[in-house]
């Protein structure tokens, strides 16, 4: 009995049996984008997440040697890994830069895919590795490692992307709004597998094919499904049997990754529904005219906080360009929202508040200090109602900080926490002994550059 669906206009079919486990899928996909779970913020933080983890895995699985942090390192700080290959290092780059472009194209869902937006693929996947060969199409014959299927013939590789082509121009299209159509998950599995099988490249099918088949489940509201490096194995084996046109098990594996990158979806959409009701407790203890001054008071006190990491942000610029050697990062991770700047102010206990991150790098040295934002300090409770504590990386590497407050160690700043006094509005300094200083930003900033360098990097 042939328990087989064929896919219309291509050579692949799939069990049955997958029918219903696609079903479900489409249906918590419509609940959670349909239903308001998702807010920018929430979608944000996911863009973040989901993309460091992609570039690992589709290059782990292709042998790149860079852990998860090492890849956060290189494409969020654009920092060079001591010890690493210079290829795996560019690979993840490469591969950020071609996430840029999916995005691009997951977002104008009414216009078609075609054979130059693959090229180009390839194009941001390969340069500066190998320029000869990006988006271009292979001239020579190839073999894939580890597996008995033998691509075909390069001649014959242009008319069969031209009709792969043909057919992602009709099936690549999605409607504005359109949420978890099932036949797009089949047809990501289809692009995918039937790319790999063209080989059309010399080098970065796999990690072009994998690009492909997320554009097809991005336009459509799906998450992006990120094969993990340990089911590499699975996966090659799900190609290899996809070779007879079976797609069953590269289904099967696209369906199990999707419902790991929804369980990421809904615990963020949990945490959004905890602040939303949070938010909604905090607004009854705020009487009207308490929320519009408190509202008048933040909008000047966040004012002096973005002059503050502005000028940061300034020194270590200036500090990049005259001392090439040495390389400072500043990471801003966005500004405190209202509602938990009242919490704060209150005294209440708020997640998620870090403002900016410096990292300072020379040579094998290094040095990591977050500025965070909490409720003040006894010393500092009357000048300021929210503060600037700061924190260092111990030990380095680990991306584990710990509160300047709580360091014994002698090499630590004269500067632990920060306010600003909004009657006189001026900047006040707390040192770990609890002494006050009311000083400018401009001698407030440099003294914590200086005495930075001066304890990490004077030898």
């Amino acid at each position: 009995m042939n328990n087989l669906i064929d896919i219309a206009s291509t050579p692949f079919s799939f069990n049955t049996s997958l029918s219903e486990t696609i079903d479900e899928l489409q249906l918590k996909v419509q609940d959670l984008r349909s239903g308001g779970k998702l807010t920018p913020e929430v979608l944000h933080t996911l863009r973040d997440y989901f993309r460091v983890k992609s570039i690992y895995h589709s290059n782990a699985i292709e042998g790149n040697l860079l852990t998860v942090g090492e890849t956060r390192q290189v494409v969020e700080f654009g920092l060079t890994i001591t010890g690493q290959p210079l290829k795996d290092q560019a690979e993840a780059k490469n591969l950020s830069h071609a996430l840029d472009f999916l995005e691009e194209l997951a977002a104008n869902p009414t216009i078609s895919i075609t054979e130059n937006d693959i090229r180009q693929l390839h194009v941001l996947v390969l340069k500066g590795i190998d320029d000869e060969n990006a988006g271009k199409y292979r001239e020579v014959p190839v073999e894939i490692s580890g597996s008995n299927y033998k691509p075909p013939s390069w001649e014959s590789v242009g008319p069969q992307m031209r009709e792969l082509g043909a057919w992602l121009k009709t099936v690549s299209v999605a409607k504005p709004g359109e949420f978890g159509n099932r036949e797009a998950l089949i047809y990501a599995a289809v692009a995918h597998t039937w790319f790999v099988q063209i080989h059309p490249f010399v080098d970065g099918n796999g990690r072009v094919g994998r690009l492909l088949m997320n554009i097809m489940l991005v336009r459509h509201g799906f998450p992006i499904a990120i094969i993990a490096k340990e089911d590499r194995l699975r996966y090659y084996d799900a190609l290899e049997e996809s070779q007879t046109s079976d797609l069953s098990s590269v289904i099967t594996l696209l369906t199990e990754c999707i419902h790991e990158s929804l369980e990421e979806y809904l615990r963020a959409a949990q945490e959004q529904q905890e602040k939303t009701e949070w938010l909604a407790s905090l607004a009854e203890k705020f009487t009207a005219r308490e929320k519009v001054k408190a509202a008048n008071e933040y909008e000047v006190w966040k004012s002096a906080m973005e002059l503050l990491k502005g000028y940061f942000r300034q020194t270590a610029d200036m500090l990049n360009d005259m001392a090439p050697i040495a390389q400072v990062y500043v990471r801003d991770f966005g500004t405190l929202e209202f509602e938990k700047y009242l919490s704060l102010k209150t005294g209440e206990s708020v997640k998620k508040t870090w403002y900016f991150r410096i990292d300072f790098r020379s040579g094998e040295k290094s040095a990591r200090y977050l500025f965070f934002f909490g409720s003040p300090s006894y010393h500092l409770r009357r000048q300021s109602d929210v503060t600037l504590f700061l924190a260092r990386e111990e030990p380095s590497g680990s991306f584990h900080y710990e509160k300047l407050d709580d360091l014994s160690a002698p090499d630590v700043p004269s500067v632990v926490e920060l306010g600003y006094k909004l009657s006189e509005e001026t900047f006040v300094s707390r040192d770990r002994g609890g002494a006050l200083t009311e000083e400018k930003l401009d001698v407030l900033g440099r003294r914590f550059f200086e005495e930075v360098i001066e304890m990490h990097f004077r030898n």
